[in-house]
């Protein structure tokens, strides 16, 4: 079985092919090709050929690294490009795959592979994972900011209104993307029913993610006696829809009884830039307002590889998903079958991995005060129950992440439809 693999990140293992820095996202689809290759490469005869996109033209190059073929195209985020059409068809023509996998709605390279897949008679063996949603991001990109801060330009001129337009850009071409497609694969109910939405006679096909092999190595390691106390992990803040700011504004009541709390916040320091976003302007105009305290308190980790998110988890006494949106957070996954207890904003699909109480607390996205109730309730810890959080989450999650069964679903998934078209 031929499968061709359209990818909106190049991924990590290939970086170095293309002399570019390893990437810290699309790990689930690193952790898919992995696992596949063990059960299909040699009994299933499972042939993954993979396309990347480059951002730089002399970066292009098809060729072979990591015992995969590998073919690139000159990327454009915001525009539909005629050219790429053209490109996905040569390719097309010269794999002839049985199954086109697209990895992503967000991008305009989604519409155009499907275009060229529908040029050559093969849109019906076509299958999309539903990663994020723009189309429905979009929408929730400026909530709980000022209109002060959402118009305010910085010194490109850049706005965070600019941010929130473009997705709606991007998302008018994954409307159209997820309207042509036949078959989709997703993980929530969330993307389920926004996808219907879209496209009622859309053919649904369930299948949970592989996270990084590290978090399986350190499944279960979170230790309450061996963690940093008072602190809170956060693995983005770089633009709105993470909710950074209504964390903020929670941990200024968080420090009037726990005045030795610290955030971290993994990623290079936005709010100290010579060149900040819009949205950092915000944040650093939001720290100085609630004080010194909160100023003092949030600490940037810089980028963080694999293992090196492995040790910041494991040395949390809490990490906090405050997203405004989201289908279903990888990082909040991580975190869990690590083993540091997690409260996460009542959003996409995050209601289906966690019972409140039980494996985690979940609230309302703009209810602060039910935040910083549950973060004093992990720091308190009476009757043990960060342990209890934590042992019940890497038990449920673990069930939802098994390597082998995600990788066979998925390999069911490529023969389910190529049986269908039959």
């Amino acid at each position: 079985m031929k499968v061709l693999w359209l990818c909106n990140i190049v991924l990590p293992e290939f970086s170095q092919e293309f002399s570019l820095n390893r990437s810290t996202v699309g790990g689930w689809m690193t952790g898919m090709l992995h696992a596949l290759g063990k059960i299909g490469g040699g009994r299933e005869g499972l042939d993954i050929r993979l396309v990347f996109p480059i951002f730089d033209k002399k970066r292009l190059r098809d060729g072979y690294c990591n015992g995969y073929e590998y073919y690139t195209f000159l990327c454009d985020i915001t525009h539909y490009n005629i050219d790429t059409i053209k490109k996905f068809e040569v390719i097309l023509e010269k794999i002839r795959p049985d199954i086109v996998h697209i990895w992503g709605t967000e991008c305009p390279h989604t519409l155009a592979m499907l275009t060229a897949c529908e040029k050559l008679g093969i849109l019906n063996r076509v299958v999309i994972n539903i990663q994020g949603l723009v189309s429905v991001y979009a929408k929730h990109y400026v909530t709980g900011m000022p209109e002060k801060y959402i118009n305010l330009k910085n010194e490109k001129g850049e706005s965070v209104r600019d941010g929130q337009e473009m997705f709606e850009k991007r998302g008018i071409y994954e409307i159209e993307s997820i309207k042509k497609v036949q078959h989709v694969i997703g993980r929530t109910d969330w993307d389920r029913a926004c996808v219907e939405a879209i496209n009622p006679s859309v053919c649904y096909h369930f299948c949970n993610e592989i996270l990084r092999p590290a978090f399986y190595e350190f499944a279960g390691s979170w230790n309450y006696e061996k963690c940093e106390k008072y602190t809170i992990f956060v693995s983005q803040a770089s633009y709105p829809i993470k909710g950074f700011h209504f964390l903020l504004k929670g941990l200024s009541v968080i420090l009037q009884k726990y005045p030795d709390t610290k955030v971290y916040v993994a990623g290079s320091d936005i709010l100290y830039k010579e060149e900040k976003t819009a949205y950092a302007i915000y944040l650093e105009e939001l720290i100085e307002e609630l004080g010194e305290a909160v100023k003092n308190a949030v600490v940037f980790t810089g980028r963080l590889d694999e293992k090196e998110m492995v040790e910041r988890y494991r040395k949390a006494h809490i990490f906090v998903s405050a997203s405004t949106v989201e289908n279903e957070s990888n990082s909040l996954s991580e975190a869990r079958l690590i083993g540091v207890p997690t409260i996460s904003s009542f959003v996409g699909g995050a209601y289906q991995r966690i019972t409140t109480g039980e494996d985690g607390f979940l609230y309302p996205h703009d209810r602060i005060d039910l935040l910083v109730h549950y973060v004093c309730q992990l720091f308190e810890n009476k009757h043990d129950i960060c342990k209890k959080i934590s042992d019940n989450a890497v038990r449920k999650i673990s069930s939802f992440v098994e390597v082998n069964e995600n990788a066979n679903r998925n390999l069911m998934i490529y023969k389910e439809i190529i049986k269908s078209d039959r």
